[in-house]
């Protein structure tokens, strides 16, 4: 009679259990990509004058950390201010000549008044005379001296109102509305803004970063100067390999751990997945037509938002990370 043994049973059984363990893990697998080929980003905002000019005083240094509307440094204001000065006694001059020539149009309108009126009572006298010279009751010299006069009293309104619209053109448009005061006005505005330029503020709460400026610099308009880095806008662009897209859809969690922290992971949302692989976009792409091409899983960019950035564990620019997304349940 054989001796029974457990040892088959046991074998089948630990391959049942293995092949369900791998057929789990496969799955967990798809539905849950990993990569640690990814990397803390945040908002870079380049800082640079709007004006030319030299550094008054400098208020940060750099890696600090600064709060939005702070003020970081300032531009010697004197010139600009001497600029804006001269800027208002322009419009104030502006505005002299204008109420001026407004001066000379009403006393050419009043000239062309007076000379309508010469005009009538001229043509009136002349039509009297004339009559008169016609029923022999005035010489004829009277009747020419007349006619002489409408002529002149004719040519005195048409110069008149000659000047009168050479008055008008001077001015143009009348009130706010008058170029040379909008140009004024316009210059006054240009002369505050440049002033408003020497006051460097943050544009929103960050860390400075790339700084060394230092007071007594030369500063160029729209020379970037140094950099903030946003605080509140971070993100993880995570490099996954093509395998591992198939489940991955934007709104989908997930989870991020830094080298920074190992133990105080953040959570994340999927943002969104690059349309081309992270080479495709280089200046000199890969060439894959040669005879020596190999086969290489390509990777693919996803952007994961920070959802629960602490003070207390503040993120770094290019840190490492993983990110490993829950893709087992649909998107948000």
């Amino acid at each position: 009679m054989q001796k029974f043994t457990l040892k088959p049973l046991i074998a089948v059984f630990l391959c049942l259990v293995l092949g369900t363990i791998g057929v789990f893990y496969y799955r967990y697998q798809a539905y849950h990509p990993s990569t640690n080929d990814a990397y803390i980003q945040a908002h870079i905002i380049h800082i640079a004058p709007q004006i030319d000019g030299r550094v008054k005083r400098v208020l940060i240094k750099n890696h600090q950390t600064i709060k939005a509307g702070q003020l970081l440094l300032e531009i010697d204001p004197r010139p600009f201010s001497i600029a804006l000065n001269k800027a208002k006694a322009n419009l104030a001059n502006t505005q002299q000549d204008i109420e001026s020539k407004n001066s000379d149009i009403k006393t050419a309108e009043a000239n062309v008044a007076q000379a309508q009126a010469v005009l009538v009572n001229t043509q009136k006298n002349t039509q009297r005379i004339l009559s008169l010279v016609k029923q022999k009751l005035a010489a004829p010299a009277q009747g020419d001296q007349a006619t002489s006069d409408l002529s002149v009293s004719q040519a005195a309104l048409a110069q008149a109102k000659s000047e009168l619209a050479s008055a008008k053109q001077q001015l143009g448009d009348p009130g706010a509305q008058n170029a040379a005061i909008q140009a004024a006005r316009a210059d006054v505005e240009t002369a505050k803004l440049n002033l408003q330029y020497t006051k460097i503020t943050a544009p929103c709460d960050g860390y400075i970063a790339n700084f060394s400026t230092r007071p007594g610099d030369q500063l160029t308009a729209y020379n970037s100067i140094f950099a903030v880095v946003d605080a509140h806008h971070w993100w993880v662009d995570a490099n996954f390999k093509e395998t591992q897209l198939a489940h991955i859809q934007v709104g989908q969690t997930a989870t991020i751990t830094t080298d920074l922290y190992p133990d105080h992971p953040y959570r994340g949302t999927v943002d969104s997945i690059s349309i081309g692989s992270g080479n495709s976009f280089s200046l000199v792409p890969p060439e894959n037509a040669s005879g020596n091409w190999v086969k290489v899983t390509q990777r693919f960019p996803v952007k994961v938002i920070i959802d629960n950035t602490s003070i207390s564990f503040p993120l770094r620019l290019g840190a490492s990370a993983t990110v490993t997304i829950d893709a087992s349940q649909p998107s948000v």
